[in-house]
């Protein structure tokens, strides 16, 4: 009986990685004008790096990502910013990639980082007509920098 335990164990800690119970779970999402309203920023941007943390004191900013901002609508004033998400969408990171534009719905933390995930609204611009055009015309920006 020992023996049959232990290699249902070992089979299900073989079978079940951490990364795979792991499991993000959203809300419904809100409209783009209510996601806009309780966000610390939202604007459009294009990747231009990203940066993995190896050492990352928070599972859930172990992504650095740095836009190039085009238009915002919330919280920003210079031309890049830099937004922080999971490495995974186990625990809800969201899957940027370097040129490729997005419109992002960002929120900030006692420090003064902006985080994002895919329970936000996020997504790339091209996905994104009926939220853009909810937002309206947005501010083309000569500096963009979070106000968090």
């Amino acid at each position: 009986m020992k023996t049959l335990i232990f290699l249902l164990v070992l089979f299900a800690s073989l079978t079940f990685s951490p990364d795979a119970i792991l499991a993000c779970s959203c809300l419904p999402t809100k409209s783009a004008a209510q996601e806009l309203e309780q966000s610390t920023a939202v604007f459009s941007g294009k990747v231009i790096q990203i940066k993995r943390r190896k050492q990352a004191e928070n599972i859930f900013a172990s992504v650095e990502v740095t836009f190039r901002v085009e238009k915002a609508w919330k919280g920003l004033k210079r031309k890049t910013v830099t937004v922080y998400t999971s490495s995974n969408s186990a625990s809800c990171g969201y899957s940027f990639r370097v040129n490729q534009t997005y419109l992002v719905y960002a929120n900030g933390n006692d420090e003064g980082k902006l985080s994002t995930g895919i329970c936000s609204r996020t997504k790339r611009v091209k996905d994104a007509r009926e939220d853009l055009k909810e937002l309206g015309k947005g501010k083309v920006t000569a500096k963009n920098v979070p106000k968090v």
